[in-house]
C-alpha cells in the first residue's frame, strides 16, 4: 500500500446478543449435557474430563465433583482394602472411628465376613461409653456427661437410648446454674 492509503477496515459485528454469544451459550448447553451424562454414567475418566471441560467454560460442576469424589472413594476402598480397614478400625479402640469404618464399608460391602466381628467390637465400645455416662452422671460431672453423650452419638447410639442421660445433663446444668 502507498503511504496515506489505508487498507479497508474489517467489518465488525455490533456488540450485544447474537453471533459469538449464541455460540458460547450453545457450547455451554452441550458441555452441561455432557457433564450430566458423565455424572449419571459414573465413569471416572469420562467424568473427570467432563468436569475439566465444564470448568474451562464456566459451567457449574459442583454436583459432578461430589459424585466424582464419591466414586473415587469407593474405588479406593475396594474389597482388598475392606479387611485392612476393618482391622484398623477394630484395633483403634475408638468407637467413633470404628463406627465410621463400619458405616463406610456397609455401603459397598454389606456382607463382608468381618462385619459381625467389627459390630461385636463396636458393641463392646458402646457398652464402655454407656458405663462412662452412668459414672460421670453419678459423680454429677456435667462436662464429662456432655462429652460422653457426644461420643455416644458419634458411635451411633440411638437418641432414644440417650434421652435419660440428656435429662440428667439438663438437671445437672440447671443445678450448677442455680448454685452460681
Amino acid at each position: 500500500l502507498e503511504p496515506g492509503i489505508h487498507a479497508p477496515q474489517a467489518r465488525r459485528r455490533p456488540s450485544g446478543m447474537g453471533g459469538c454469544e449464541s455460540c458460547v451459550r450453545s457450547r455451554r448447553k452441550d458441555v452441561a449435557a455432557d457433564l450430566a451424562l458423565a455424572t449419571a454414567q459414573g465413569n471416572l475418566p469420562a467424568l473427570r474430563l467432563a468436569i475439566e471441560k465444564a470448568d474451562g467454560i464456566g459451567v457449574d460442576s459442583s454436583p459432578a465433583r461430589q459424585r466424582y469424589a464419591e466414586l473415587a472413594r469407593r474405588e479406593r476402598q475396594s474389597f482388598d482394602q475392606v479387611e485392612e480397614m476393618l482391622f484398623w478400625g477394630m484395633n483403634s479402640q475408638d468407637g467413633i472411628i470404628l463406627f465410621g469404618v463400619i458405616e463406610d464399608i456397609r455401603t459397598f460391602a454389606p456382607n463382608h465376613a468381618l462385619l459381625p466381628e467389627a459390630w461385636a467390637k463396636l458393641q463392646g465400645l458402646r457398652n464402655e461409653i454407656r458405663r462412662r455416662m452412668r459414672r460421670v452422671a453419678f459423680n454429677r460431672d456435667a462436662k464429662g456427661l456432655s462429652a460422653a453423650l457426644d461420643s455416644a452419638r458419634r458411635m451411633g447410639i440411638q437418641e432414644s437410648e440417650l434421652a435419660p442421660a440428656e435429662e440428667e445433663l439438663h438437671a445437672l446444668s440447671e443445678a450448677q446454674a442455680a448454685e452460681r
